[in-house]
């Protein structure tokens, strides 16, 4: 349909990981360049690129270079392998030229707890077995609050006007994080995948994100087969509940399996228009990420 294609011009997808990623043992049969040709050819503007574990930012400069009139945003996941939920280490991904800051994935302790993306890589990094309880993060005190070093990386976010998604901490946490961030007044902060397992958040709990000023994410990953944690039918509940102004679609691309970013992009966006949302609320939840990111 020519109105979904119209759609796909100028987007930008913002949660695509890079290969390699974990492992080079990971199966991507498709490179980076072969995503950016794809996405261009499509009429895409952009990627966010997200690893889970080096920092993507020397590879995105990398890439920025060898492929004109598009744009590849570097990120950084602050996971143990790149340091952790640190001020230091928001800082340096930030000098490095990251647009988007991530908090723990593999490395959050409702992760692990979930038997959730963590479990599934032990695979290709075998001593995340031998990893301690206490060796994944938790970013709450004992009273429920925000631990204050948490509370810097988030205003470092606002200081230097970069995105922040909420990786795959808990719902509590993330609650805590959008708390936090509407106090001090900066609202480029996203629940990513909200409904997946490791980071499980209720209707109510996203309406209320959305509420204070932030955005709610949509995984084309997350209503696939095999990695199913939301329906189309929840998707259009969401942005009934949050608005379109709060609200984005990505991929979170990673694995060989699933079609191309914008075959993804295009088969959720068909379904959400034959479901019955509003064209011009689609064309919003597709601008929303220059918002966020230019």
């Amino acid at each position: 349909m020519r109105e979904i294609q119209d759609l796909l011009q100028g987007a930008i997808d913002m949660h695509v990981h890079s290969w390699p990623d974990v492992s080079l043992a990971h199966p991507q049969h498709r490179t980076n360049d072969d995503v950016i040709r794809q996405c261009r050819e499509a009429g895409m503007k952009g990627i966010v690129l997200k690893t889970h574990g080096w920092p993507a930012a020397s590879l995105a400069h990398q890439l920025n270079s060898e492929h004109e009139d598009f744009n590849v945003y570097a990120s950084a996941t602050l996971n143990t392998m790149a340091g952790g939920p640190h001020p230091w280490v928001v800082e340096t991904a930030i000098g490095m030229g990251c647009r988007m800051i991530w908090l723990p994935t593999i490395s959050a302790k409702s992760d692990h707890d979930s038997h959730g993306f963590s479990v599934s890589m032990e695979k290709y990094i075998p001593r995340i077995h031998n990893l301690k309880d206490e060796d994944y993060y938790w970013l709450l005190d004992e009273n429920g609050n925000l631990k204050d070093e948490i509370k810097e990386c988030v205003a470092l976010c606002r200081d230097y006007d970069i995105v922040l998604g909420t990786g795959h901490i808990s719902a509590e946490e993330s609650m805590a994080v959008g708390r936090f961030a509407a106090e001090i007044g900066y609202h480029k902060v996203c629940l990513t995948h909200p409904r997946s397992h490791c980071c499980y958040n209720t209707f109510e709990q996203i309406q209320a994100f959305a509420q204070m000023g932030h955005f709610v994410e949509f995984c084309a990953l997350n209503v696939a087969p095999l990695h199913s944690s939301m329906t189309i039918a929840d998707i259009c509940r969401i942005i009934e509940e949050a608005g379109a102004d709060h609200c984005y679609l990505s991929t979170d691309h990673f694995f060989d399996w699933t079609p191309s970013i914008p075959q993804q992009i295009y088969q959720v966006l068909g379904c959400l228009l034959e479901a019955g949302v509003d064209y011009e609320k689609l064309q919003t939840i597709m601008q929303n990420p220059h918002r966020l990111l230019d």
